[in-house]
């Protein structure tokens, strides 16, 4: 791919510091014949604790004569690498890894103070190719298709096999444009066109579904421990990726295929990479708790001399041989989701676990000496009352009340946090169709959940807005006609102000029923 020759118009972020607490499990160099851009549409330390954006970096590594750069969205400034101080419009290609709807903005933003074009349209051949992948790219990427040159569907490690010897090959960027479009799992707005053509052949997405043929070496785990993460200085390792569950409001579930799970004697091996760099470890998956061999997992770690946590765990995966070694490694904080505080709007979404078996487990965790209990709930679901929303509170101080009550045996009181979001029907799930629940109802639920709370001691909430709620529901099902809002956002318009230039737009997508033909369903799962 041809690089360009711009200079950058303002100074630069310093990555020296950030380079200087790293430590690279494996040093990778970063001179090779080809070079991508890789960035996170965030900022730097949540960017590596992603460890699908550690995972790309990793495998682009080790194809041969490939090496990557590292971009964030953090400093003021043209966009430069963390690893030898890059401008991002030097090289021929850009790869975004995108996890959230809202990371759009800076996506844009990145690529303006690179003077790299926001629309496709008006980028040049001495321009890069941009693309973007993550979660985002696989659930709609017709939001961002007047603004991304391609888009990757599904797992790196069976999408860049096909990526870079296009990358590679092609000297001029249509090429690889037209190359990308004629493979399974890239979707190229210039040679597709879901939303005008009927006839279009279905584009197939392309996961991972057996884990359990991957060798030891390739479990994907930390390429770079760094303290200046959500996850200081863990090293992480993937667990398993699906979910057993089938909550009617997640994506995950869904639209990451069947649930599978990584080998124990993988994992195990796994820590002897870890132990020169760090002695803390971070088991990380959608469902961490129902790897069939999580307990003995986090026992033989902690035996190893390393101190565990995990990302989340379903209710049903808290049991002593889980909580006891996690609390040995120093863990005092756990989180569940039982996203309703009633028991019939768990079944109506799916979710058949009762209170009491959520109790049951609260006590087991303070029991077992936790002292901070993060529990996340949903409002504005299909068929919830204000009863329901009661129900979270009622739940919320009744495992304050386990709290205190087991804090008697030890003295120490710990703390409740409710998290509260709002519904956003994500496609690809069976609430795909259903509309947002309206910004009134909203408000008065959120009145009635912070009132509430605040009548409670030891017991916090968290709440999402609604506006944010409406713009990020907006931007998961719009078509390519969103473009326009998202590029004003990204410029410094307020989202108040986008939203109500765009009202009537925006009221069809999130606040009216879906029609029959979901304009995300020209993808198809491979």
């Amino acid at each position: 791919m041809p690089r360009t020759a711009r200079k950058p118009k303002t100074a630069a972020h310093d990555w020296a510091p950030t380079r200087a607490a790293e430590r690279a499990v494996r040093p990778f160099s970063p001179h090779a014949t080809y070079r991508l851009a890789l960035a996170y549409a965030n900022a730097y330390e949540v960017g590596m604790s992603s460890l699908g954006f550690q995972r790309v970096y990793k495998l682009v590594h080790e194809a041969p004569e490939w090496a990557c750069e590292r971009f964030f969205s953090d400093g003021a400034g043209m966009p430069r690498s963390v690893e030898t101080d890059t401008p991002l419009d030097q090289f021929g290609a850009v790869a975004f890894s995108v996890s959230f709807e809202e990371d759009y903005l800076n996506l844009l933003r990145m690529l303006d103070r690179a003077g790299i074009p926001l629309r496709r349209r008006d980028r040049t051949r001495w321009d890069p190719v941009i693309l973007m992948g993550g979660s985002c790219a696989a659930i709609n990427p017709l939001p961002m298709s007047e603004l991304v040159d391609v888009f990757a569907l599904g797992a790196a490690e069976n999408l860049l096999g096909a990526l870079l010897p296009a990358l590679a090959e092609e000297q001029e960027r249509d090429a690889v444009l037209e190359r990308l479009a004629a493979e399974d799992g890239f979707y190229v707005p210039a040679h597709h066109a879901p939303e005008s053509d009927d006839d279009l052949p279905k584009l197939r997405k392309r996961e991972l579904t057996d884990l359990q043929m991957r060798e030891p070496g390739h479990l994907p785990s930390s390429a770079i421990v760094t303290p200046r993460t959500e996850f200081s200085m863990k090293f992480l390792i993937e667990m398993s990726r699906g979910c057993p569950e089938k909550c009617k409001y997640c994506w995950a579930t869904f639209g990451m295929g069947k649930f599978r799970w990584h080998p124990t004697d993988y994992i195990l091996e796994s820590l002897e990479r870890a132990r020169p760099f760090t002695d803390r470890l971070g088991f990380v998956a959608t469902a961490v708790g129902d790897h069939p061999d999580i307990e003995r997992i986090l026992q033989e770690s902690h035996r190893s001399g390393f101190r565990s946590a995990v990302s989340s765990i379903r209710i049903p995966a808290v049991k002593e041989g889980v909580l006891e070694p996690l609390h040995a490694s120093g863990a005092r904080s756990i989180t569940l989701a039982p996203e309703t505080g009633s028991d019939r709007l768990r079944t109506v979404m799916n979710k058949p676990i009762t209170n009491a078996t959520l109790l049951d487990k609260v006590r087991l965790i303070f029991r077992h000496g936790f002292t901070q209990l993060k529990l996340y709930f949903i409002i504005g679901l299909p068929q919830e009352t204000m009863e329901d929303v009661h129900a979270i509170l009622e739940l919320g101080a009744e495992c304050r009340s386990i709290m205190l009550e087991e804090a008697s045996r030890t003295g120490v009181i710990g703390n409740v946090h409710l998290g509260c979001n709002i519904l956003i029907p994500k496609p690809y799930t069976p609430w795909q169709r259903e509309p947002m629940d309206d910004e009134r109802s909203l408000k008065r639920k959120i009145s009635v959940l912070r009132k509430g709370t605040a009548r409670m001691p030891n017991v916090t909430m968290s709440m999402m807005s609604p506006r944010q709620a409406i713009w990020q529901t907006y931007i998961s099902r719009a078509g390519s006609s969103a473009a326009d809002a998202i590029e004003s956002a990204a410029r410094g318009q307020s989202l108040a102000t986008v939203l109500r230039e765009r009202s009537e737009q925006v009221a069809r997508e999130v606040f009216e029923p879906f029609p029959r033909e979901l304009r995300w369903h020209f993808m198809r799962m491979g």
